[in-house]
């Protein structure tokens, strides 16, 4: 083997190409999803259609980073020379994935903390009336 190079083993490879596949059609239903809700929230043009357009992208960027994210892992089985480098290009998209989430999840627990203490006070300012 030469120095800087690995090749994954063929069991190794059939599970990497498990894991493409299997993302992949993931991909395709969150882009789908995200497609459909899109239209949904243009269709509506309403406060809902609005959160429907921003759920309908969110889901399609999410999706399209699941499928470079596929890509990159099927191009580890079918290469060889560049195992390493597809495996770090891989979690580079996976990376993007989860940072995303991350911070929708932290946005998504400041509003529930903001309604659940703006709850509080009117709860507290009706029952003083």
């Amino acid at each position: 083997m030469e120095s800087g190079h690995y090749e994954f083993s063929s069991s190794q490879n059939g599970l990497i190409k498990d894991l493409a596949d299997k993302m992949r059609l993931v991909s395709f239903f969150l882009i789908g999803l995200g497609v459909l809700a899109t239209i949904g929230g243009v269709a509506a043009l309403t406060k809902d259609g609005f959160g429907n357009i921003v759920y309908g992208t969110i889901q399609i960027i999410i999706g399209l980073w699941t499928q470079k994210a596929a890509f990159s892992f099927q191009r580890i089985v079918d290469t060889q020379g560049n195992d390493i480098e597809n495996l770090m290009a891989a979690l580079g998209e996976m990376r993007k994935l989860y940072t995303l989430q991350y911070w929708l999840y932290i946005i998504a627990l400041f509003f529930v903390a903001i309604a659940l203490v703006v709850g509080i006070f009117l709860g507290i300012a009706s029952v003083s009336r």
